[in-house]
């Protein structure tokens, strides 16, 4: 270890001079060289003062700071505080504690609680910056979490790995450039969260009680329903509210931002049609339970088959089939990434193991799945003519080909391929249901949209 002057780490926090502490402007106004990112050494500009800019060539910059620190007082600029996932470490081990002084900033998570008025002494802290989302293992049963993303591991790709992994998350609070003229702050729930583009360098905060703060009103004024809009106080704030029926799996009432999980009065049922409510939902669509209850009667379920699902949507089919055909294997094809999380989730929450979620579009994503036994098709991403071409080389001789649609027009499209050589013992329903439901003082029948249902064998005539 090299002898050197004492160097000053000087924590700017978020990168505004109105959270820098009176001890952080005389450091930097003491310093003879300032070593910092580019936005901090832009807070600081000044022709008599030396900078070095810190960039990816980290040891070439620890090299500068120990040979300049020999004659020169060097202030190295921190975004944040220095001794909260930063560079801090790093100088420790290169030119030792002793000769070190720190001065403490406003962490992005401080300012970010702060917002909200959240409380952070239970927050459990994790930051996938150089580091990955394998961090968010650490994560475990907290109720509290938040992360630090960046480009690589945006505050979507941080959602979408706690939804693949059925946490029971309420709420998500995604905070970008705190303190700064373009911040922008957006609560959403898991699913939102997915869905967001961008804002790589952020701070997500997630709550499994999404009470935490009943009634919070955002500094400067009521939180916006618009991207993008200015509150009075300035702040720029996006809130991306969830529907009741998208947070409660349709159960606007319960006002939970998760359906329960299943409960062991289920576990031992064994025909289809489970309610919709146990599922977790987004904005995959979900079958109603009576249309998937005969879609799977009509497959024929047994143990041990193999069974492909073409639009997997939510999952509900998948968690069904999974359950009645164990210990057979479902091999469940959803083009939708954020959908495909949701399928993962609620297999997790059943329980179940024996299926795989495969991203991408019919038919080429089935390429190299064994033999079927059944194909369900429930969504087509308008590829409905090449899906049922393919399922005949998909089949066992004698597999079946079950299909539901909602327009006449797919309906006849599918009925006439269904007509042709490979197939036999074609079969279609038209499902008509009605739901009894409130009208002022009385009870009226209101009908839901009809399902068309298509059942054809498989003759085993084509190969692949």
């Amino acid at each position: 270890m090299v002898a050197v002057a004492c160097v000053t780490v000087v924590g700017i926090g978020p990168g505004s001079r109105d959270y820098l502490l009176p001890a952080a402007l005389e450091a930097v106004k003491e310093a003879d060289v300032l070593v910092g990112g580019r936005n901090a050494l832009a807070l600081f500009a000044s022709p008599e003062k030396e900078q070095r800019l810190l960039d990816r060539n980290l040891e070439g910059a620890l090299d500068y700071i120990a040979a300049a620190a020999k004659k020169k007082r060097v202030a190295v600029l921190l975004s944040g505080d220095p001794c909260f996932f930063s560079l801090l470490p790093r100088l420790r081990e290169r030119l030792g504690p002793e000769n070190l002084r720190v001065i403490p900033g406003i962490s992005s998570v401080q300012l970010a609680c702060a917002r909200i008025g959240l409380p952070w002494h239970d927050l459990r802290f994790v930051s996938v910056h150089g580091r990955g989302l394998e961090q968010l293992e650490s994560v475990g049963d907290a109720g509290k979490v938040a992360v630090l993303t960046e480009e690589r591991y945006p505050p979507a790709a941080v959602c979408r790995f706690f939804m693949e992994r059925g946490a029971g998350f309420a709420a998500v609070w995604v905070f970008t450039d705190l303190g700064l003229p373009g911040e922008l702050i957006t609560r959403t729930d898991l699913s939102g969260g997915a869905r967001l583009k961008g804002r790589g360098n952020s701070v997500v905060i997630l709550l499994r009680d999404e009470d935490v703060f009943p009634g919070f009103q955002a500094e400067g004024g009521a939180v916006s329903e618009e991207p993008g809009c200015s509150p009075a106080g300035g702040e720029r704030i996006a809130d991306y509210m969830a529907s009741p029926d998208d947070r409660t799996g349709g159960t606007a009432a319960s006002g939970s931002g998760s359906p329960a999980a299943p409960g062991r009065e289920w576990a031992d049922v064994v025909t289809p049609g489970l309610p919709e409510d146990l599922f977790l939902r987004g904005e995959a669509p979900i079958s109603q339970e009576e249309v998937r209850a005969l879609v799977l009667c009509k497959a024929g379920l047994r143990r041990g088959m193999v069974v492909y699902e073409i639009g997997a949507g939510t999952g509900s089919w998948t968690v069904e089939v999974a359950r009645l055909i164990a210990p057979g294997f479902v091999w469940a094809v959803e083009r939708d990434p954020v959908a495909a999380g949701l399928v993962r989730s609620n297999l997790k929450r059943f329980g179940l193991s024996n299926a795989a979620v495969v991203e991408g579009e019919a038919p080429a994503a089935c390429a190299g799945f064994p033999k079927a036994d059944c194909v369900l098709v429930g969504g087509s991403g308008g590829k409905l003519q090449m899906i049922i071409a393919a399922a005949e080389s998909w089949l066992r001789p004698g597999g079946c080909l079950v299909l539901s649609a909602v327009t006449p027009d797919t309906f006849s499209t599918a009925w006439q391929q269904l007509q042709g050589e490979g197939w036999e013992r074609q079969e279609a329903v038209l499902l008509n249901l009605a739901r009894v439901v409130p009208r002022g003082s009385a009870r009226i029948w209101q009908g839901e949209n009809p399902v068309f249902l298509l059942r054809a064998f498989s003759t085993g005539g084509k190969e692949e």
